[in-house]
């Protein structure tokens, strides 16, 4: 709108100036130009203005030249006045440079950006460096009020003023007043019969400000959102079958004192239409059932331009599938007002069928072209598919390698029937590296690195390497996954490793030494689907402390360092008869069975403590997301079932499912996320139970990320703390001559924590020897004393997990690349269960089979970050339900891990 007027103003201004001096040189006589003199430039080389002029030095110069001089000079702008003259055979052109802008200053201004002012002054020909014209500024001043009022502000005036400088310069102040933002008092629809005027009015996004909403801005006036309103008015009639319906005007009253803004909306409704017949005509390529089968539009129906459309998207994506890139369909309603019927026909142009030429990569700055050729869908040479092509922009998408794939065709110059195919690729974050060394103190010290590269060298391998080395553990790893082992897409990886475990966080205390090797292959058996087979050996061999739970070695035993038991016990006081010393005798004379208290065995006393186990697993997943990391809409399925072949040491099964649901509520920005996971395994043969070793835990990060809020590993089922027996006997303090001194005292202990104790002693005879019965062996009776123990629990896992998380994903402000952040507000519910809780656990109480009212729950809010070393994790949680023995955490992040 500014330039328009600018141009007028301008274009009238040079051709009076160049009509007036054309016409003071029209009389001039005919002569050979024998030199141009040029007075008056200053900042204008002589070099621009000759090359301005129709004439140069030896051409003849005719009556009315002047004036063709004169107009090719005022068309440059560079000048203000142009004067041509002769004298004798020296034409003389004497100019007046117009004056240029040094500086241009913009204050008062805060709804319009200064940037978005100086590029409308720019396009204006008006900017620093350039030609000042006082008549396009003045133009320029009233656009920008213009903008203003198409903004609701009525009352903006622009103060210009022109500051001359020396050599021919001026400088530029303008003040912005932008007054106050005008508000939206009333809204009327006139005309309207079949719809109320508030069913309209909700379609609008301008209206009058709600008064239970006070920081509402739909009352502030855009002219453009008043547009965008009348668009869906339009398009609501339309919709339901409204075919004539027009909006006649839409007079905007203002008033006086520019504060309140009256809208009037005049609507001619007409009559309701139904669609009489629909037709394709145009070269169908012999696909008319396949198009009328996605024609949304049929005889009888009430008239819709929205599904008129969708047809049109349908019909151009089908003919896309088949090869006509180029193909256009468009539906021309044909409106009989007799009797309110639409005919509507829908022309089909296919164009010629295309076919790729190249498919071309750009981004891939580490991932080899090979990677993402091999996910192609679309192929060179062939015809082209829209279908086929997007299919290959998703696949990229899924590999997690890239944080965005676009896709874009082109058409090859010179042809008419084919297309290049352009992916471009931004590279992010595809594994994560890691070292790190220290100490915590008491000898805790630790060193491990970690590699886990998904695209190892931009190769589209897999490689995992680990080596850890701490006070508590010893561990080396490696494994290896090709994902296209064939070309058809079999993977097949191997993995291999070796660990010293003496303990683990938040479980029952008990190590393990273990190693073994898998080998796996994925086959797909759809675009969305593969199913795995894992083949894998494994050695483990578990070692008991002290403090093992009773659930994995029998309870109670004697502490270490006992070996002797006592046969009769000391006397230290002479009013219980004779002073004599105890009578002890080696521990290993006693016959083992006395040496346990007869209880339940626990998991080593029934399996051994040496295991080699062969295990075959098989997988199915099923993955409809749009990405490989960080997804916002979609599902992902995993189910598995892993067993111990038959024969092995242990005989056990464990079954997972794993799913996740993606929906975007408002864009990709706000998605609605549920996920769920559930777990179950148990023993089979000769193995009665899930070893202990294999089960489940949840809680903090464990187990894909619920239930946060507690400790890790911390939920479900807890071990039985263990009990001990200890014997032992003081020797009765002697004089030097051997004699009991009186006093001191001699004390056995044979205890077990919590209860009468179960250790047993031989019954002595009248001589303090052991008494014998009719078989020679010694009789034997409990020695009892009491003593409290810690009770202290671990956690124990159980074979039984069902968790689930719901989440809202909503975009962090101020962050541009949102898809490396993703911030969410999560519910989370779970909880570890054991089908099978132990008597030891049922008395404890520390062991539950599946109950709703077990179940675990937190809220909290997450983030994660894509970063150069792999997927940080943060969150805060807060539960709100918790057992007694339950451990919260309310904070924790970890790296390589996101949700």
């Amino acid at each position: 709108m500014i330039n328009k007027r600018v141009t007028t103003l301008l274009g009238s201004s040079l051709l009076s100036l160049s009509i007036s001096l054309a016409a003071q040189a029209q009389n001039s006589d005919s002569f050979i130009i024998d030199d141009i003199r040029i007075d008056g430039l200053q900042r204008i080389s002589p070099g621009v203005m000759f090359g301005l002029l129709p004439i140069s030095v030896g051409d003849q110069m005719q009556p009315g030249m002047a004036g063709q001089i004169i107009r090719s000079v005022t068309e440059s702008q560079y000048f203000e006045e142009i004067e041509v003259a002769r004298e004798g055979d020296v034409l003389l052109i004497t100019v007046l440079e117009r004056p240029s802008v040094s500086e241009i200053n913009i204050s008062g201004n805060d709804v319009l950006e200064t940037e978005d002012i100086l590029n409308n002054m720019r396009e204006a020909e008006i900017y620093e460096g350039g030609i000042f014209t006082r008549s396009t500024l003045e133009a320029i001043s009233q656009g920008i009020q213009e903008v203003y009022s198409s903004r609701g502000r009525y009352g903006t005036t622009v103060d210009i003023e022109v500051t001359e400088q020396p050599r021919n310069r001026v400088a530029i102040d303008m003040t912005v007043n932008e007054g106050e933002e005008s508000r939206i008092q009333g809204v009327n629809i006139v005309g309207n019969q079949t719809y109320q005027s508030d069913e309209l009015k909700d379609l609008m996004e301008l209206g009058t400000k709600p008064w239970w909403l006070p920081l509402s801005r739909r009352d502030r006036y855009s002219r453009e959102q008043l547009e965008g309103d009348l668009e869906n008015l339009t398009s609501y009639y339309l919709d339901n079958g409204y075919a004539r319906f027009n909006i006649d005007s839409t007079p905007v009253a203002i008033t006086p004192d520019n504060e309140d803004i009256y809208i009037t909306i005049n609507v001619s409704e007409g009559q309701q239409y139904q669609i009489s017949n629909v037709d394709l005509v145009g070269d169908l390529v012999n696909a008319e059932s396949l198009l009328r089968a996605y024609t949304l539009v049929g005889p009888g129906q009430s008239f819709s331009q929205a599904l008129i459309t969708a047809s049109e998207e349908y019909m151009t994506q089908i003919l896309g599938n088949l090869g006509y890139a180029f193909a256009t369909v468009e539906g021309v309603p044909e409106i009989n007002d007799e009797d309110q019927t639409v005919e509507v026909i829908f022309y089909v142009d296919p164009g010629a069928r295309t076919y790729v030429n190249r498919i071309n990569y750009a981004g891939n700055l580490s991932t080899a072209d090979d990677v993402l050729r091999r996910e192609m869908r679309q192929l060179e040479s062939a015809p082209a598919s829209s279908q086929q092509i997007e299919l290959s922009k998703v696949r990229l998408e899924r590999l997690g390698y890239f944080s965005t794939v676009e896709v874009d065709t082109v058409e090859v110059p010179g042809t008419t029937d084919q297309i290049d195919v352009n992916f471009d690729v931004e590279e992010q974050s595809f594994g994560s590296v890691s070292f790190s060394v220290g100490s915590g103190g008491g000898g805790n010290w630790f060193i491990a690195t970690d590699l886990q590269a998904e695209n190892f060298l931009g190769t589209g391998k897999t490689v995992s390497v680990g080596l850890n080395r701490s006070y508590y553990s010893s561990s080396a790893n490696f494994s290896y996954v090709d994902p296209y082992y064939t070309p058809d897409g079999v993977s097949r990886g191997f993995s291999v490793y070796a660990q010293k475990q003496d303990g683990f966080l938040n479980v029952s205390s008990f190590s393990t030494t273990s190693y073994g090797a898998a080998v796996n292959f994925a086959y797909p058996i759809s675009e969305i689907e593969q199913i795995g087979f894992n083949f894998g050996f494994g050695h483990t061999e578990l070692s008991a402390y002290g403090s093992s739970a009773q659930e994995i070695r029998r309870s109670p035993t004697l502490f270490d360092g006992v070996d002797r038991y006592i046969i009769s016990e000391a006397n230290t006081n002479p009013w219980n008869g004779p002073l004599s010393d105890a009578v002890t005798a080696p521990l290993s004379d006693l016959p083992e069975e006395y040496k346990y208290q007869t209880g339940a065995p626990g998991f080593i006393d029934k399996y051994g403590r040496e295991f080699d186990n062969f295990t075959f697993s098989t997988n199915w997943i099923r993955n409809t997301l749009n990405r490989g990391q960080l997804a916002t809409r979609g599902t992902f399925q995993q189910a598995q079932f892993e067993f111990s072949v038959p024969g092995s040491d242990l005989e056990y099964y464990r079954l997972t499912y794993n799913a996740d649901y993606y929906k975007p509520l408002f864009g990709d920005d706000w998605v609605f996320h549920l996920r769920g996971n559930l777990g179950y395994g148990d023993g089979y043969g000769d193995t009665d139970e899930l070893p202990f070793f294999q089960n489940f835990f949840a809680g903090g990060l464990t187990f894909n990320g619920v239930v946060r809020g507690f400790e890790e590993n911390s939920l479900g089922p807890q071990s039985t703390p263990p009990v001990f027996l200890e014997t032992g006997f003081t020797e009765l303090a002697k004089d030097e001559n051997g004699n009991v001194l009186v006093g001191e005292s001699g004390h056995v202990n044979s205890f077990a924590p919590n209860s009468e104790a179960y250790l047993t002693v031989p019954v002595p005879d009248a001589n303090g020897d052991p008494l014998l019965d009719e078989n020679g062996n010694p009789v034997l009776q409990l020695a009892t004393t009491t003593y409290e123990f810690d009770r202290d629990r671990d956690n124990f896992g159980g074979n039984f997990v069902t968790a689930g998380s719901m989440e809202l994903l909503f975009p962090l402000p101020f962050v541009t690349d949102r898809s490396r952040v993703r911030s969410s507000v999560f519910f989370d519910v779970g909880n570890v269960f054991s089908t099978d809780c132990t008597t030891r656990q049922s008395l404890e109480r520390n062991c539950s089979d599946f109950s709703i009212d077990e179940l675990r729950y937190s809220v909290g809010v997450g983030v994660t970050y894509l970063s150069p070393f792999g997927p940080l994790t943060f969150y805060l949680a807060k539960p709100f339900t918790r057992g007694e023995e339950d451990d919260t955490k309310s904070f924790d992040f970890t790296i390589g891990a996101g949700f």
